[in-house]
């Protein structure tokens, strides 16, 4: 067992209140008598991109830049997805730490976090694209659409806190598992409760660990789908609909999610295009490019002329009619706004955290919150 002090940050993607309510999960339970446990918030819009960075830098998307998982470029007609550390305008926890002295790492399940996020850390490596020498200790990851995977990235994160001489490590899984089971599921079950002992096993193994534990976002079932510029365009409305949910990994979500930023062909149409989105049903907010700055913290010159939030049961997307039914588990909204926020180890029972972020806040920089700035993400138009 290790006596050296080390750093613990742990975020389950899509691992949200539900989920920390009905999985078994004894470790964790544990933890959080021990330590600090609450309910906590997750970054708007709700997605990994965006809440991973808010994480990593302990900053709300006003300072670091990331609005989303895919962006739309006006002046030019380019999308881009948002996967390259150039795009990100905030210092990691990685660069923070080694201006402290310490050594820091990240592991990830998803490649596309490792690429944005890991400026800065002394290793770094993901279950797509995995170091050699971790496969030779404890085989190949599996494929990113398992269960599996995320104990691989456990078990990794594990060999790396024993191997080398790192003081900061951060975790972030994959959320496949909650895109495709609810809590209650035998499968997320299982699945939660094997990640449960591996965080404990490596609990056990270092006995002065100070752990945060959190998660990027919920997940919902979302049945009626919607797009936007449809929608628009049937009222001479030019738009480009952009979903943030956008990414790689089609298969968990199917590019539908809970919030969309909305590009006009126009600016002069604004108050027509809100006035149309307006009365569709399942529309549940509706914030200009200014509104949705300041409420929700975003780089305003990164976001849509429109920003809009679904109802629970609602995803946007690229359609081939106006509405359509759809089947999928899915994020984005502030529906999925509220995750779990752990902290064990010394110290950590006064420390104040709101959102997620504040878990990075609280290990790194003996506490202080970013949150006192006041909570206006919470805040509708």
């Amino acid at each position: 067992m290790s006596a050296r002090e080390k750093t613990l940050l742990i975020l389950i993607d899509g691992f949200g209140m539900d989920y920390a309510r009905l999985s078994d999960m004894p470790c964790l339970r544990r933890l959080a008598a021990e330590g600090k446990f609450r309910e906590g918030k997750a970054v708007l819009p709700s997605v990994t991109n965006v809440n991973n960075a808010s994480v990593v830098t302990a900053a709300f998307p006003e300072d670091h830049g990331i609005v989303s998982n895919f962006c739309f470029d006006p002046a030019t007609g380019e999308h881009y997805l948002v996967e390259s550390a150039e795009f990100l305008e905030r210092p990691t926890l990685f660069e923070q730490a080694g201006r402290q002295g310490r050594r820091a790492a990240l592991i990830t399940a998803k490649d596309k976090v490792k690429t944005l996020l890991a400026r800065g850390a002394v290793a770094a490596f993901s279950a797509e694209v995995p170091e050699a020498w971790v496969v030779d200790e404890i085989g190949r990851p599996p494929g990113i659409y398992t269960a599996e995977v995320n104990h691989w990235v456990l078990r990794a994160a594990r060999c790396l806190l024993r191997r080398q001489d790192i003081d900061w490590l951060y975790v972030s899984t994959t959320d496949y598992m909650m895109h495709t089971y609810p809590p209650e599921h035998g499968a997320s079950l299982d699945h939660l409760h094997r990640l449960d002992r591996l965080i404990g096993d490596i609990v056990d193994e270092h006995p002065r660990l100070r752990l945060g534990l959190t998660a990027d976002h919920g997940m919902n079932v979302k049945t009626r789908g919607i797009d936007p510029a449809r929608v628009l365009a049937r009222h001479g409305i030019a738009a480009e609909a952009v979903p943030i949910i956008r990414d790689k990994h089609v298969v968990h979500h199917g590019n539908l999610g809970g919030a969309c930023y909305v590009y006009l062909g126009d600016p002069a149409s604004l108050a027509a295009a809100r006035d149309v989105l307006a009365s569709e049903a399942g529309v549940e907010g509706i914030y200009s490019r200014a509104e949705a700055a300041s409420l929700f913290r975003l780089r305003a010159n990164r976001i849509g002329d429109l920003f809009l939030l679904g109802a629970r049961d609602v995803a946007f997307g690229d359609l081939a009619v106006e509405r359509e039914e759809v089947s999928v588990r899915s994020h984005g909204s502030r529906h999925e706004e509220p995750v779990p926020l752990l902290l064990y180890g010394e110290g950590v029972r006064g420390m104040r955290v709101e959102y997620n972020l504040d878990v990075t806040r609280a290990l790194l920089f003996s506490g202080e919150s970013d949150s006192s700035r006041g909570n206006r993400a919470a805040v509708d138009s």
